[in-house]
């Protein structure tokens, strides 16, 4: 099944308003660094990136379709942009992009923020923080949407979407895994000091 993930989701249109009113309080409108942000479904949360930040440079991961359709709306904007699409396929994810991008800059980090609003799944989302690790400067940030989400009740029930239920066990359906991922790996680090609850990281050492 190549095709499963759905067209429409609950998610507002100026994208996550948390994630860049916290950017204004530790970047400056001029300043240049850069940003990737995984999980980008309709791109909002990107185009207030590139209205409140012109020189930032943006590295955009999601399915193909979602990357196509951020492209056609972010085309406007002065950022520099680049743009890493996966397949719906079960094993392919935003982490193969990654696992290259560290190969081609030979682990050096490269990210100043990072904003994972992806799969929100132990299963992808606990491996994507441990690469964004790799490629996050220190005095970076690492930015977590979604820590109350599960799939059970969201727009990806099973009862809605079936090939959830052939993906993951009813335990994990039930189970909030952004919180596992927060609690269990991201606050159990000492190199990460919580600046927003539940939510934004930033990497001390």
């Amino acid at each position: 099944m190549d095709e499963w993930y759905p067209n429409k989701l609950v998610v507002g249109s100026e994208g996550t308003t948390g994630t860049y009113a916290f950017m204004k309080t530790v970047f400056d409108r001029d300043q240049e660094f850069r940003y990737a942000e995984f999980g980008i479904y309709m791109g909002d949360t990107a185009r207030n990136v590139c209205e409140l930040f012109p020189n930032c440079e943006l590295h955009l991961f999601d399915y193909t379709r979602a990357v196509q359709r951020a492209e056609a709306k972010l085309m406007g904007y002065p950022n520099k942009i680049s743009y890493f699409g996966n397949t719906q396929k079960f094993n392919d994810s935003y982490n193969w992009s990654l696992m290259k991008l560290i190969g081609q800059h030979e682990g050096a980090p490269i990210y100043d923020y990072c904003f994972l609003d992806g799969a929100h799944t132990v299963a992808v989302d606990a491996l994507n923080f441990f690469l964004c690790d790799r490629l996050l400067r220190v005095g970076g940030y690492m930015d977590f949407d979604d820590y109350k989400w599960r799939l059970r009740g969201s727009s990806l029930d099973p009862a809605k979407i079936p090939a959830i239920g052939e993906q993951y066990t009813d335990e994990q359906i039930d189970a909030f895994q952004v919180r596992m991922i927060v609690d269990d790996l991201v606050r159990r680090d000492q190199r990460y000091e919580e600046v927003v609850k539940n939510k934004v990281f930033r990497k001390v050492a």
